[in-house]
């Protein structure tokens, strides 16, 4: 049995066209603070967006709230701050996500990520310590993951069609022959020059898998310089909380139910956390039958072949939930509960395709199935 999401009261009808793996319920953000009027509220949009829109309130003791939905990333990313500078913290916010798109995406060609895929294979470009240490920190996590976040896996997602959505099946020689152009191995970082070098032609970096993790990371460290005392961040499937809410209480964060994405299969009671999930449901196509997921395994040039239907990391680190998301996602639930055991330092659940569900222990006393007769087990 699952639950249909319950849509809160800020800007319900935009929410309902997102495809986002989580979203916290937002009817319970106004809740506890007495009468709210929805005030009408001007676009907070920078040049770029092609589709936003805001609202404010004020409660009958003055504390503002302050909403703003828009496009970004390739996905849709709603913010929401509680307090006397509400308002000019979602801007701030949604400014800072314009710039580390323009920074970041692959698919921008005066991009410093463009600029590095735009030169394989010639040599180094100079980047910024920003773009750098992004770089930097998920080849960390390849590292520590043995591969199964890679950022060079672009030009995979490319013959399979994932980056301009002409969907394809290539033939498997076509796939060996793409296979060499993966490897964060050999990602050449020298921080001394501020360069990254990728040595053969045709690599590509596609920071994807990380990118909004990063982004909600920034855009909290942007927000808490404003006089708020919580707020919302949902990129996507990347959900940041922080502050109680306007009642003193934690948040709610459901998780979807990855068999029915427009569900929820569980709700997590958190603050000052971000919880990102990862699932094959979110892009995928069909072809003859078979249904090709977005989440590519790097060994094999192919969509994973998993026992998962879902993972949802829970860290105050948004960076590392949002790589380890698709890595423990790439090795199935047997190794992603091995690599919890073996580094314990971020929450996670995890939904198997034969529905059941299993989270650390660290969230047993915050985490509950919403169906009280599903199978949930916690791991040691």
């Amino acid at each position: 049995m699952t639950y249909r999401r319950l849509w809160g009261s800020v800007s319900g009808a935009f929410l309902q066209k997102r495809p986002g793996v989580l979203l916290v319920l937002l009817a319970f953000l106004l809740s506890g603070c007495g009468s709210v009027s929805v005030l009408s509220g001007s676009s907070a949009a920078a040049a770029n967006s092609s589709e936003t829109t805001a609202s404010s309130a004020a409660t009958a003791t003055g504390t503002a709230t302050a909403t703003t939905d828009f496009f970004a990333m390739n996905t849709y990313m709603t913010i929401t701050a509680n307090g006397v500078e509400a308002q000019a913290a979602i801007d701030a916010a949604q400014t800072e996500i314009y710039r580390l798109e323009n920074e970041l995406s692959r698919n921008l060609d005066a991009s410093e990520i463009s600029k590095i895929n735009s030169n394989s294979g010639i040599g180094p470009v100079v980047v910024s310590q920003e773009t750098f240490d992004i770089i930097a920190v998920a080849v960390t996590y390849s590292g520590l993951t043995d591969g199964a976040f890679d950022i060079t896996i672009a030009p995979i997602m490319d013959i399979w069609g994932f980056k301009d959505s002409n969907y394809r099946v290539p033939a498997a020689s076509e796939i060996q022959a793409t296979l060499p152009l993966v490897g964060w191995s050999r990602i050449i970082l020298d921080r001394t020059n501020m360069t990254v070098e990728l040595p053969v032609v045709g690599m590509e970096l596609d920071l994807g898998g990380i990118a909004k993790g990063y982004a909600s990371d920034k855009v909290q460290k942007v927000m808490h310089g404003f006089n708020i005392t919580s707020a919302l961040i949902s990129l996507g499937g990347n959900v940041a909380v922080f502050g109680p809410k306007a009642d003193g209480s934690l948040w709610k964060i459901a998780i979807s139910d990855p068999q029915a994405p427009d569900s929820y299969i569980g709700v997590l009671q958190a603050t000052d956390v971000s919880v990102i999930t990862s699932g094959g449901y979110e892009r995928n196509f069909t072809q003859g039958g078979i249904t090709y997921i977005h989440i590519m395994d790097p060994a094999t040039g192919s969509p994973v072949q998993t026992d998962l239907l879902s993972v949802s990391i829970i860290s105050p680190d948004g960076v590392q939930g949002d790589s380890l998301s698709t890595a423990l996602f790439v090795m199935g639930k047997d190794k992603a509960i091995a690599y919890w055991q073996a580094h314990k330092d971020f929450a996670c659940v995890l939904v198997t395709t034969t529905g059941e569900v299993f989270a650390s222990a660290d969230i047993k006393d915050t985490f509950a199935l919403l169906d009280t007769k599903g199978s949930l087990t916690f791991f040691n």
